[in-house]
């Protein structure tokens, strides 16, 4: 090797700027050192990894771009200055330490399967840790972060943007952050205000923990992911193509194309519905509205103490059910058929539009409320073309069956008689 200087023992640096380390210990690299590398400098193995721990200190390196490859048994610990550049870390448990200084650098950091520790500092970095338990720390900067291992990631500023592959992993992170959640275990997620998280496709085994997500500041979004619990305080928050998760939010929910058995506690909560989605609603402050899809849907707002309005898909086909709670509820058949049952608190309206209606419906609670009503839109019906209708009712089991001009077929359970004046048109 041609040798110019010698920035620290063990440290060679030729011309072109390039140092390699062959033995363990603690250096400090001066200089305009543009390229480090570690190899052992044993005679029996000589493409052996350096078996020793190493400490480099490149605050006072003057290039403004440098390049770390290699590793070493026990691990690297880097400090960068001002710089930019790459660490490339194999074998060991290896530290990194960015600066946090406004003149920080950008890095691009790799680590094998070791237990790494990360701190970026201020500059705007990528992190692609290795399958150990790594604990990262983002600072001030753009950060994006590829993650397979168990880790603990961190920020409290800066814009993140974090991809889970990994099993179990911690995070935490400020504002306008991306979390994107590819793992099949439970993570623990918890981001800032405007944040989006993206669910992962944890499997469908209850016993087994899946993901938790925080919304932590007054706006944030969550789309997809199965079985997973998502909580957040007040503010407006958006949910949607999820499986099966478990929703608590105090402020303001739209909920989007959820499937599979969901529960959703919300102070005031919009849904529009997919097929599949079993829905068990309470709303804590607020009336909630659900939208149905095609397909086969469930609304089951019994622990509701706040309005529900709900309307039954317009297009396709499906069977939906909707269940009303203890305060005044409007529900509305679609397409297809549907069962209403608006609960025995305060009065409720019955819905149906001609033009969309034509099915089979049943309102199982009818006379379980004082003041419940039938909303005809559309039908046109006169008091003396209501009356007509409901003489032709059938009766049968203690049930009355109403037939409309568009074929609807209504089954009032339990209700011998009606009259007029429990329809408005």
């Amino acid at each position: 090797m041609i040798q110019d200087s010698i920035n620290c023992t063990g440290v060679a640096v030729n011309q072109a700027g390039y140092g390699v380390i062959t033995s363990a210990g603690s250096y400090n690299v001066a200089g305009n050192t543009e390229w480090l590398s570690f190899r052992s400098d044993s005679v029996a193995q000589p493409g052996s990894a350096l078996a020793g721990w190493v400490n480099v200190d490149i605050t006072k390196d003057t290039a403004q771009n440098v390049t770390v490859l290699g590793g070493t048994e026990a691990g690297i610990s880097f400090r960068a200055g001002s710089q930019s550049g790459t660490f490339l870390a194999g074998s060991g448990d290896n530290r990194f330490q960015g600066s946090n200084l406004n003149t920080a650098g950008n890095w691009n950091i790799l680590t094998g399967d070791g237990n790494d520790v990360i701190d970026t500092g201020a500059g705007s970095n990528t992190v692609a840790a290795g399958a150990g338990d790594n604990t990262i720390t983002l600072g001030t900067g753009v950060n994006y972060v590829h993650s397979d291992g168990q880790d603990t990631i961190t920020a409290t500023a800066g814009t993140q943007n974090i991809t889970l592959n990994g099993a179990s992993s911690v995070v935490q992170v400020g504002a306008n952050s991306l979390v994107v959640d590819n793992s099949a275990d439970g993570e623990q997620i918890t981001v800032g205000g405007g944040s989006t998280v993206i669910g992962g496709s944890n499997g469908n085994d209850p016993t087994v923990q899946h993901t938790s997500i925080n919304l932590a500041g007054s706006t944030g979004t969550v789309i997809g992911g199965q079985l997973n619990t998502i909580s957040a305080a007040y503010g407006d928050f958006e949910v949607s193509n999820t499986n099966a998760a478990n929703v608590d939010v105090s402020g303001s929910l739209t909920f989007i194309c959820g499937t599979g058995v969901t529960t959703i506690t919300a102070g005031q909560t919009t849904i529009f519905g997919a097929n599949g989605l079993d829905a068990v609603v309470n709303s804590t402050a607020g009336t909630s509205l659900f939208v149905a899809n095609e397909g086969n849907e469930t609304l089951d707002g019994a622990s509701s103490a706040f309005g529900i309005h709900a309307f039954g898909t317009t297009t396709g086909t499906g069977n939906q059910l909707f269940i009303g709670g203890s305060a005044s509820d409007t529900l509305v058949g679609g397409v297809g058929n549907a069962t209403l049952q608006g609960g025995s608190g305060a009065a409720n309206v019955f819905g149906f539009r001609d033009g969309i209606a034509g099915a089979d419906y049943t309102i199982s609670d009818f006379g379980s409320a004082a003041g419940n009503s039938v909303l005809l839109v559309n039908y046109g019906y006169t008091d003396a073309d209501l009356q007509k209708v409901l003489d032709s009712a059938s009766h049968k089991d203690g049930n009355t069956i109403v037939t409309l001009s568009d074929q609807s077929q209504i089954t009032f359970v339990g209700v011998d008689s009606l009259n007029t004046s429990q329809f408005n048109c």
